[in-house]
């Protein structure tokens, strides 16, 4: 089902929704998610589709991120979606089973859309992508694990050890989520790094092992202290070192970089399905 939302020069964009089996309530439940859908193609062309993941925040603050990079594809002659989320992933009342049966049902909702929407009229089925930022990078390295039609992929502010990076972060979001863990469990440290190592393979360390280097362009930040920069090292090593940009920049500073990131990414985006002479 779609629903038009707004246009403009550059695109129209939709509210899409549809119905998949969910284990976690054992009953079916509603994937809803916008479709932003390019103007910027010749009459004729078939249009590149981009999976955009959310960051941690992204219902806070409206999507604004995924809507930035969502408009931008468009203006590139781009389609692009993005999966709505819940407003509190990290709750702390969900332990680290909770968590991976998050992360699976995420990555199934993203393929379910993905299939749906490479077979829309205006969209290349062999031209399929993905852009995520912070925890929405974490998120597309397991979706681009199971999905090998995704060709194309910028990872910004991402790392490898979803483990290490919860010891280590400063992101309010996490601590808050192992404060209350602790406080509500009395759990030691150890204890949930235990928890994690055996109840979370989603765990993007177990899975990029198989991902090729040639489809990955990285944006790190020497100074982040949320997802930390030696994790984004640790990435780039476990893939083979792709191309990457380092930024002296923090993981918020580093909005200022947002138009260079993206523009920069997508430029690189289009380069990756250009004919070779």
């Amino acid at each position: 089902r779609f629903e038009e939302m707004d246009r403009t020069s550059s695109w129209e964009r939709y509210r899409f929704s549809f119905q998949t089996y969910c284990e976690l309530s054992g009953d079916y439940r509603t994937v809803r998610g916008e479709y932003s859908r390019t103007l910027h193609v010749e009459e004729g062309t078939l249009s590149p589709l981009i999976v955009v993941s959310p960051i941690l925040g992204g219902e806070k603050d409206s999507y604004l991120a995924s809507r930035f990079i969502a408009r931008e594809c468009c203006r590139r002659g781009m389609c692009a979606f993005f999966i709505y989320q819940e407003r509190s992933i990290l709750s702390g009342q969900r332990d680290a089973s909770g968590l991976e049966a998050r992360m699976r049902q995420s990555v199934r909702d993203n393929i379910l859309a993905l299939n749906v929407l490479s077979a829309l009229e205006e969209t290349d089925p062999q031209r399929l992508g993905s852009f995520g930022v912070s925890l929405g990078a974490i998120r597309n390295l397991v979706l681009m694990a199971a999905e090998p039609r995704l060709r194309a992929n910028v990872l910004c502010l991402g790392g490898l050890d979803l483990v290490s990076i919860l010891q280590t972060s400063k992101e309010p979001m996490v601590l808050r989520y192992l404060s209350q863990r602790k406080s509500e469990e009395k759990l030691a440290a150890m204890d949930l790094i235990r928890e994690f190592e055996a109840y979370f393979p989603s765990n993007p360390k177990n899975l990029v092992g198989g991902i090729s280097p040639n489809t990955v362009l990285l944006y790190l930040a020497a100074c982040d202290e949320v997802v930390p920069y030696a994790q984004g090292l640790a990435l780039r090593q476990m893939l083979g070192a792709p191309e990457a940009y380092l930024m002296p920049l923090g993981h918020y500073s580093a909005l200022i970089a947002a138009p260079w990131i993206t523009s920069s990414a997508l430029e690189w985006v289009s380069w990756q399905w250009s004919p070779v002479p």
